[in-house]
């Protein structure tokens, strides 16, 4: 199995940022792989993060900032989400933790259904599945 190249939006570069992943000051990379197992890859400055959403396409230059990437990992679901899930190859994700090292267990232990999700848009099929998990940290809590 391949590695999962993954995207979180933080503000500190340990916790999730508690808003949308466009509005977040770095995207934090991670490989992720089956077992709970995951490399760090690199840190990434927004540099689209003070872009006016109406005199720009904020949303195209932060998919350029991460074309490397195929999941994309927010705490909130954001209209942007629900676009890049229709239109794009990337697969966003809903993750109800705070630390990042919470989401990437809560990411691992969905290793399986990711793959699956992202390999249909690598072929070429979009579709609006936005897969939203709880993680550990949080069980049950909303």
């Amino acid at each position: 199995m391949h590695a999962l190249r993954i995207c979180i939006g933080s503000n500190d570069g340990r916790h999730i940022a508690e808003t949308h992943m466009g509005d977040t000051d770095f995207f934090i990379i991670y490989d992720i792989y089956p077992g709970s197992e995951s490399s760090f890859v690199e840190q990434r400055k927004n540099e689209a993060k003070d872009l006016d959403h109406a005199k720009t396409d904020k949303m195209q230059t932060i998919l350029d900032l991460l074309s490397d990437t195929q999941i994309l990992v927010a705490q909130q679901r954001s209209p942007n989400f629900v676009k890049i899930a229709a239109k794009t190859q990337y697969q966003p994700v809903i993750v109800k933790c705070v630390e990042i090292l919470d989401v990437l267990v809560a990411l691992s232990d969905e290793f399986e259904t990711l793959q699956q999700l992202v390999e249909r848009r690598r072929q070429g099929e979009r579709f609006e599945t936005i897969p939203e998990l709880a993680g550990h940290s949080q069980q049950g809590a909303d």
